[in-house]
């Protein structure tokens, strides 16, 4: 296997990307000081799993990154590839070639890859290891490693040694394995402590136990008895209300038949009355009976001698009637003839009448119908002649008014004329005044407006500002009121503080004693140094447990101090720390944590604390992990082969070995915990609040002060306000008093346009008038004249038809004659017909009634029943009325002896209401003895239930009977007077003590098995002890061998040797170098030359690498100090020991160069950025001094 090449980009100063190609034998890189050359030492270096930065030359991971210069920026990310030859396979992996890349970011993340395929850097570690350029392999030498044997002591130069025997990974396994022990011993001595104080709380533990255990004996018993006794008492309570139960269903049952019977009686008492009733009701009914038929009896007597009369009359009467009615038949058929006679002619009489007054009528119309025509139409022209004189004459005189009118328009208009030139010169004068008026009143207006927005505005800034300086003033009220709150509860805690309230007793004695000066040299508890953050409170807290109450002391002498101090004043126990003697303790490659998922940190990094107090922080809290969960903690724990304790978030555990604990518990010391942070923050929060309380106070004042002014400006705005509006509103009653003036003005003006307007028009119009008037006038005179002429016409035909009217009169007069002689004849006749057909009428109604009289009578003889009927009537009502006074004087007899039948039912209903009234209250005694019982029953079912949670069907089946009830009972007194004499029993004690006990043996075994463990870690330490022995005595022997030789071949001749300090402790002995240059005396190194030392030095480290072969190796500078001649036998040598090694040797020494298979150089043309070329031999020189 041999390193085949190297690509390397933003690594340190190499910016591009940079390759170096290698072949076996020698490669050297070369270049002048500060070229960078030596960066590929670091690159091959960091590749290989170098973690320290300081190894690298920088003082963090990220200063690797190439960091920009003048003209170019930095980079946010190096890497580096390793590419090998493993045709050999060396290396555990079936590839010819294998490439390792490593790569970093600035943001500090790393990755990592074998083969182009992402791994671990452990994965990178563990592939080199046992190949010869692990960590402990010489594959990388540098001059530091020389400097280092030539300068250190011969103590200090065995870890070259060591390095080469390959112990240095026992040694670190015998540091864990002490530090194990170390950490078992300190939890030996816990563990012992804890034991120490478990054993002062088990004895009272145990008493409060014992207690605890007699009181639930006590109780236990009580509960046995008293349910017993209850269930007896209930049973026995039961059987008392069942049987008074039976009783009085019992009663009730002859109270109910009781009720019955009465009822029953009632219901035949109430019968009989309603008999009795009824009884008097029909005896009423009978006699009224009784009274009907002695009236229909004397009807009846009445009726018999009324018919008697009536037979007597009735045969005279009959008679009579029958020659009346022949009679007046015979006159009526007479009447009705002479009447159908007489009907005739008054027929033909007013038939005659009719014709004569038809043809009077014609005479009347003929007559009428042309005279009057006449008449009319000349009075009809009459009337239209008046008409047309009268409007003739209203037309004149209408004429004469229009042209006076003429007259008087020219007169006003003239006037007008002359007043409107006054108006027109008063109104530019109103118009002027009022402009003027018009500019102030509305500057004013504006200002006003102005003034009136800006009092809107302040008004509004005063409404918000008020608004505000009350929510301030409340904000001010509740943060007084949330400050005293604070204050209160910092003062509470406080006064916890000071009296180290929740810490154990010797805690808090020691505490005290500290405050009071008593003991001086305490520092305090460690819950007291140490400042935790508010989310990992509960996994410190789990981490530290009781030891969060162990007091830090300045040295063991303080820690004695307060032991004998608690002794002597028997104040309890504590546990103390002295900072002389405690050690800190760490997590071993807790750096290689930090990738670990769910990995949070090391608990004594994740709190704070001053620096005085760090060894007893991270003697408790150095050793343990903080995960974020329990999952995480399992992956944590399996990372560190389950060596340290790991503690999660939430409070959970894994142990070293394995085992976990967890779930929810009573933080019993939460208070303690979170005290101190409670007061910082309320401290903080008082200070805070006090200021906030001071600038909203500052702010309300503020306000306060604001407001004034502002109400101050404002009440100045409104009395400026007030004077404008009074100026504005003199204004605009003068502006107005302008106003009216110039509209009567302008309305004077108009009603003048108007005016001559109107003028003009009547004018006009009453000349239209005039000339119309005249052609009117001419007309009307037209008119009368042709009315007069038709007036005249119809004169003359109306004389014609007068001389016609006379005959016609003549006529008229004989028709009125013949008509009143032909009126008088049909009157005669019409009073003659009336006549008998009045007579006739009597006739006939004389005949109804004889025919209804005889009718009547006949009726009468008809219906009435004879007289022998009568009679029987008159016995068989006779028979009824005695049979009714019998009957009733009969139901007077029964309704009495029923009166006195319901007298003595009542008298019997009494004396049975008597007795059930008896029933009644014996019933409500027992029902009340009975819900008295019940009551009772219920009382002691309830406190079965409430007292022992069991009901009483469980209770029957799972607890007997008492037999004597008293002596349960007063054994039940005497149980509960003795649980109250135990006073306040601690029931938690039974459970704390198997708890403590329980702790207390674990404990022990834990004791045993820490012991056990610490016995184990001595052999392991011891078996350790001899293979390092054995190694180091081998490696020393065989590089001792080779160092004279290899010296020898260096130095052309001479000898040396290496010594051991003290041969007798091979794992503390130094080694002592002595050598002896040809012409020299044997002596030790610190005695030789310069040169003489660092070839001596190179000698002893070609000689390990003899004994430890390495594929290749790395040489920086390590024959920078030789002279030229040794350089020269450094560089053979070397080139003879490539034979079987591949070297790669930064140098700068002309010697090397000659001697190498390939040369490389370094230069930095460019400010800060080194860059690689190739070259020969004879360029070195300008290269070097480049």
């Amino acid at each position: 296997m041999f390193l085949k090449q190297l690509d390397t980009v933003g690594f340190k100063s190499f910016a591009e990307r940079v390759t170096v190609d290698f072949v076996s034998g020698v490669t050297s890189v070369v270049g002048p000081n500060g070229s960078g050359k030596s960066n590929i030492t670091d690159a091959i270096r960091w590749v290989l799993g170098e973690q320290s930065a300081r190894s690298l030359r920088g003082a963090k991971m990220e200063d690797i990154i190439f960091a920009g210069s003048e003209t170019r920026a930095s980079l946010n990310m190096a890497e580096v590839t390793l590419t090998l030859d493993n045709t050999d396979q060396a290396l555990p992996l079936d590839y010819q070639e294998v490439s390792v890349t490593r790569r970093v970011y600035r943001s500090g993340e790393s990755e990592f890859y074998i083969n182009n395929q992402t791994c671990r850097l452990k994965d990178i570690i563990d592939l080199f290891m046992d190949s010869g350029l692990g960590r402990e392999a010489f594959s990388i030498i540098s001059q530091g490693k020389v400097e280092e044997i030539l300068s250190s002591k011969a103590e200090e130069r065995r870890s070259i040694f060591e390095e080469a025997a390959g112990v240095l990974k026992y040694k670190q396994r015998k540091k864990k394995a002490e530090y194990k022990l170390t950490e078992t011993q300190e939890n030996l001595n816990r563990v012992e402590d804890i034991i120490h104080e478990i054993d002062g709380q088990l004895e009272p533990l145990k008493e409060q136990a014992a207690v605890a255990k007699d009181y639930l004996e006590k109780k236990d018993e009580l509960k046995n008895i008293e349910i017993s006794l209850l269930i007896t008492q209930i049973e026995r309570l039961h059987g008392d209300w069942q049987h008074l139960l039976k009783d009085l269903d019992k009663v009730k049952e002859e109270e109910s038949e009781l009720k019955t019977k009465i009822d029953t009686k009632e219901s035949s008492v109430e019968k009989q009355r309603r008999d009795m009733k009824a009884l008097d009701e029909s005896i009423e009914d009978l006699q009224e009976t009784l009274l009907e038929l002695t009236r229909e009896l004397e009807n009846l007597e009445g009726k018999k001698q009324l018919m008697k009369e009536r037979h007597k009359h009735f045969e005279e009467n009959k008679s009579k009637l029958e020659e009346a009615y022949e009679e007046l038949s015979g006159k009526l058929v007479s009447l009705k003839s002479v009447s159908e006679e007489e009907s005739a002619k008054l027929q033909e009489t007013k038939k005659k009448k009719q014709e004569t007054k038809n043809e009077l009528n014609q005479t009347d119309q003929a007559l009428n119908k042309d005279i009057h025509l006449i008449e009319e139409q000349i009075e009809d022209l009459k009337s239209e002649y008046i008409e047309l004189l009268n409007e003739q004459a209203a037309k004149r005189n209408e004429k004469q008014l229009l042209e006076k009118q003429v007259t008087q328009i020219h007169s006003k208009k003239g006037v007008q004329v002359d007043k409107f030139k006054d108006l027109r010169e008063e109104r530019q004068q109103l118009d002027s005044q009022l402009n003027e008026i018009s500019g102030e009143t509305e500057e004013i207006t504006q200002k006003r407006e102005n003034l009136e927005k800006e009092l809107q505005e302040l008004n509004e800034q005063i409404g918000k500002n008020k608004q505000t300086y009350q929510e301030w003033q409340e904000k001010l009220y509740k943060g007084y009121q949330y400050l005293e709150k604070l204050r209160s509860k910092k003062e509470m805690l406080e006064e916890m503080k000071e009296d180290f309230s929740g810490y154990f007793q010797g805690v808090r004695e020691v505490l005290k004693a500290r405050q009071k000066g008593q003991l001086n040299g305490i520092r305090g508890a460690v819950l007291e140094l140490i400042d935790i953050p508010a989310h990992l409170i509960t996994a410190i807290e789990t981490a530290l447990g009781a030891q969060a109450q162990h007091i830090v002391v300045e040295d063991e002498r303080t820690g004695r101090q307060a032991i004998h101090w608690l002794k002597s004043n028997n104040k309890g126990r504590a546990t103390l720390l002295p900072l002389t003697t405690i050690q800190p303790r760490s997590v071993y490659g807790a750096s290689s944590l930090a990738q670990q998922a769910g990995f949070v940190g090391v608990a004594g990094d994740l709190v704070g604390y001053e620096e005085q107090h760090s060894k007893a922080i991270q003697h408790l809290l150095g050793h343990i992990v903080v995960a974020e969960d329990l999952e995480h903690a399992n992956s944590l724990a399996n990372f560190l082969k389950r060596k340290y304790r790991i503690v999660t978030l939430e409070g959970d555990v894994v142990n070293p070995g394995g085992s976990m604990s967890g779930g929810a518990k009573k933080q019993s010391n939460q208070s303690l915990f979170t005290r101190e942070k409670e007061l910082q923050e309320l401290v903080s929060k008082i200070s805070e609040f006090d200021t906030k309380a001071k600038d909203v106070e500052q702010k309300v004042q503020q306000l306060k002060e604001k407001l004034t002014t502002q109400e101050k400006e404002s009440s100045q705005m409104n009395e400026r306000l007030s004077q404008l509006k009074k100026a504005e509103y003199e204004k605009q009653s003068d502006k107005r008093e302008l106003q009216v003036k110039l509209n009567h003005l302008n309305d004077q003006l108009k009603l003048f346009d108007q005016d001559q307007a109107q003028y003009d028009q009547d004018h006009h119009h009453a000349d239209q008038q005039v000339k119309n008037l005249e052609t009117t006038l001419s007309n009307l005179d037209a008119q009368l004249s042709d009315i007069q002429s038709e007036i005249d016409d119809l004169s003359v035909t109306k004389e014609r038809q007068k001389v016609d009217e006379a005959n016609l009169q003549k006529r008229r007069q004989e028709l009125q004659i013949q008509l009143a002689e032909q009126e008088s004849a049909v009157s005669n006749q019409q009073e003659k017909t009336n006549r008998y057909e009045e007579e006739k009428a009597m006739i006939e109604q004389e005949l109804r009634g004889n025919r209804a009289s005889y009718q009547q009578l006949m009726e009468v003889v008809d219906s009435n029943q004879t007289e022998e009927e009568v009679t029987d009537q008159i016995e068989q009502m006779k028979q009824k009325k005695e049979s009714t006074s019998s009957l009733i004087l009969e139901r007077r007899k029964t309704r009495d002896e029923n009166g006195q039948q319901i007298q003595e039912a009542e008298q019997w209903l009494k004396e049975l209401k008597r007795s059930h009234q008896n029933y009644v209250q014996d019933i409500q005694q027992k029902e009340v003895k009975a819900n008295r019982l019940d009551v009772e029953l219920e009382n002691m079912l309830t406190y079965l239930q409430e007292e022992y949670v069991i009901t009483f069907e469980k209770a029957k089946r799972d607890y007997s009977r008492v037999e004597d009830v008293e002596a349960a009972s007063t054994r039940v007194k005497l149980i509960k007077r003795s649980i109250e004499e135990l006073g306040t029993v601690n029931l938690g004690a039974i459970d704390e003590y198997d708890r403590i006990l329980e702790r207390y043996e674990f404990l022990k075994g834990q004791q045993d098995d820490l012991s056990e463990a610490k016995q184990t870690l001595h052999n392991v330490i011891n078996e350790m002890d001899g293979e390092m022995k054995r190694k180091f005595e081998d490696t020393f022997t065989r590089i001792r061998g080779e160092f004279g030789e290899v010296f020898r071949t260096l130095f052309g001749g001479g000898r040396a040797d290496l010594q051991l300090t003290d041969p007798d402790d091979m794992l503390e002995t130094g080694v002592d170098i002595v050598a002896q240059p040809p012409g020299k005396k044997l002596q030790n190194l610190s005695l030789l030359s310069g040169g003489e030392r660092a070839l001596t030095a190179i000698a002893l480290l070609f000689s390990i690498l003899r004994v430890r072969p390495v594929p290749f190796c790395v040489l920086d500078e390590v024959e920078a100090a030789l002279d030229e001649a040794n350089v020269d036998r450094f560089a053979k040598f070397l080139k003879e020991f490539s034979a079987d090694t591949q070297f790669i040797v930064i140098t700068h020494r002309k010697g090397t160069m000659e001697e190498s298979d390939v040369l490389y150089g370094v230069t930095m043309q460019e400010s800060g950025v080194s860059k690689l070329v190739s070259v020969r031999l004879e360029e070195t020189p300008e290269l070097l001094e480049a």
